[in-house]
């Protein structure tokens, strides 16, 4: 079994996007080729949904075709964790989550980036502690060690913002009692 045209020019595309210089011609060239020989290409329909709404603003556009790959090919893992991330971006958190609650029904799913995408919803709503209970959950589930320094980098980071949400502790005031004590304290001299 060998790569489809569709894959071949998928491969072309995702390798034309790189993170500081893209070949965006030769990207857009290779992803309409690919989508040309295979219509409903999931990894190819994922990269122009994520093209049309992080790089284009084209929310629904993106959307329409995340909704394709998990129509076509629901066991396509890589739509769940992108499309959730984006619908959380456009704080569409209510869709992100039914989005993220049926990934994790697929066979083929990676928990511990849907864990980490339900806490991010939680820590959007300020749901510090429940947030940092399920990035505690997602390093259980994942076996790469770089996504598991993510994971621990985000943890940092929330409870950095734990502590600018926490309210200020205020300075003990003197009570009323010590107070009339050291008045009369200081009238009886």
């Amino acid at each position: 079994m060998g790569l489809t045209i569709a894959d071949q020019y998928y491969l072309k595309a995702s390798g034309s996007m790189g993170f500081f210089h893209s070949d965006w011609e030769g990207l857009c060239e290779s992803l309409n080729y690919a989508l040309s020989y295979e219509e409903a290409h999931a990894p190819s329909l994922c990269l122009l949904g994520k093209i049309q709404a992080e790089q284009l603003g084209n929310y629904e556009e993106g959307f329409s075709c995340f909704d394709k790959v998990i129509a076509t090919n629901p066991d396509y893992k890589e739509v769940y964790t992108t499309y959730a991330r984006i619908l959380i971006w456009a704080n569409e958190l209510e869709r992100a989550k039914k989005v993220v609650d049926f990934g994790l029904t697929q066979k083929n799913k990676d928990k511990a980036q849907l864990l980490w995408l339900i806490g991010y919803m939680h820590e959007c709503k300020g749901e510090y502690k429940t947030s940092l209970t399920l990035l505690k959950e997602a390093k259980k589930e994942t076996y790469d060690e770089y996504y598991f320094d993510f994971l621990d980098d985000e943890v940092k980071r929330i409870k950095k913002k734990r502590k600018l949400n926490a309210p200020k502790k205020l300075k003990k005031k003197k009570s009323k009692k010590k107070k009339k004590i050291s008045s009369k304290k200081k009238k009886k001299k």
